[in-house]
Formats: C-alpha cells, structure tokens, sequence
C-alpha cells in the first residue's frame, strides 16, 4: 500500500497528530450455507473495527464501517483475503490521547451484504498503526513512526450463545490442553478444533476464568512446528 492514501493528502491541523490504522489485508474462513446460488466472491462485505480500549470521544472512525474488496490472488477456496477500499481509516487526535490509540488493540469484523447465507470467520489481519506529521521543510506528510500490531482473535461476546455441547466439548479441549502444559516454561503449543474460529472467543474466555492465556500461533510457528511433525494451532500459558 502506497503513501497516496487520503491520510497523507490532507493537512493536519496545527497541535494536532495523525494516526494512521494501515490495514492491508484481512484473511478469513468464509462458511457458505446456498453455495449453489450464492457466490462469496461477489459479496459486498464491510469491516468493523472496534478498538478494545475505551476511544469514546477521541474519534468517530470506529462507528463506521468499510467496504472491503477481495484480493483474488491471495485468495483460494474457502480462505479469502479482503483489503479496505480505503487502506484503513485516520484520524487526528490531542498529543495526550496518542498513547490511549498506540496501546490499544483492535477486534475486526466482517459483515456480509448477505448475512443469511455467507459468515466469515477472521483468521488474520495485517495491520499497523502509523504516526504521522508534517514535515517542516517539505510541507509533505510523513510517517514518523510504524507500529506493526499483532492479531489476537476478539473476546468472548455476551451476544454470542453457544451450545451446551460446544461448552462441553472446550471444556474438554481445555483440560486436554492444561494437562499438556510443562510446568518448567509454564506453557505449551496445542491443537484447537476451533470450528472455522467461531469456538475460538469461548476457548479464549475459559481459559481467561481458569487462569490460562490461550493464543492462536502464527503462521510461521504452525508451520515450523508442522516440518517437526507436530500439528499445532495455539499456545497455552499459566498468567
């Protein structure tokens, strides 16, 4: 993604700073219910984000939502790769309330145009948070500093209900996983069967009671452990 985004266009107002939310690609599982008369690919999904520290009052950027195009290239099969229209979403804020921005992480959503049929399930988001300010030489807008943030599946919502047996059946991956735990480093890698990712805010929250962290690995350490013969997917650690 280049520098021609709108963030680096506009000017800022004087005693203010530019934050800029650079999301370049947004990888999920899509589950479609009428596959035989509705195709994913033309969907008109839009993103959400919600930060999870409390932004309210410091901007209205995260009331909306984006429209997201499909990157076919990266794409393939059920996993596909969205990327906002836009390259992710700016705003200028007081120098006091940078750090509230620089500390938070953020939940992704996608909302399909066709909710009834199509549901996805958000396995990665590259995104970064960017700080940006006016050269005073040039007059160009510049990114002063580049924070690549790390993707970490949102928590347990009280809106999301979820069967006695799904609850039974974490329960279980849960146990099997503490039991696996080595009590030298405190932690281990597991495998979860997190259907698709809609298991994954359960397993997250449970562990979070018990006194667990549960995170999901990145693609690197799937795969190097995969090349060892060990099939993985998260990491369990005591807090």
């Amino acid at each position: 993604m280049s520098n021609k985004l709108a963030a680096f266009k506009e000017p800022i107002r004087e005693g203010l700073i530019r934050i800029l939310l650079r999301i370049t690609g947004v990888e999920c599982e899509v589950e479609n219910d009428a596959p035989d008369f509705v195709d994913a690919k033309e969907d008109k999904p839009r993103l959400l984000i919600i930060p999870e520290s409390d932004l309210a009052g410091l901007t209205k950027v995260f009331e909306e939502t984006y429209k997201l195009t499909l990157n076919e290239r990266k794409s393939k099969g059920n996993v596909m790769v969205w990327e906002p229209e836009k390259g992710g979403v700016w705003f200028d804020i007081e120098m006091d309330a940078v750090k509230d921005i620089w500390l938070s992480d953020f939940n992704f959503f996608i909302e399909s145009e066709k909710p009834r049929y199509l549901a996805y399930y958000i396995k990665n988001v590259e995104h970064n948070v960017e700080w940006l300010q006016t050269d005073i030489k040039t007059g160009e807008i510049r990114s002063l500093s580049n924070f690549k943030k790390k993707f970490s599946p949102p928590p347990v919502s009280e809106n999301e209900k979820y069967s006695g047996t799904e609850i039974l059946k974490c329960a279980d991956m849960l146990k099997r996983a503490i039991s696996k735990i080595d009590m030298r480093t405190h932690n281990a890698l597991v495998k979860f069967n997190v259907d698709k990712g809609r298991l994954e805010p359960l397993l997250i929250g449970m562990g979070e009671r018990l006194g667990y962290t549960i995170k999901a690995l990145d693609k690197e350490t799937i795969y190097n452990q995969s090349e060892k013969g060990n099939s993985v997917s998260h990491s369990i650690a005591l807090k």
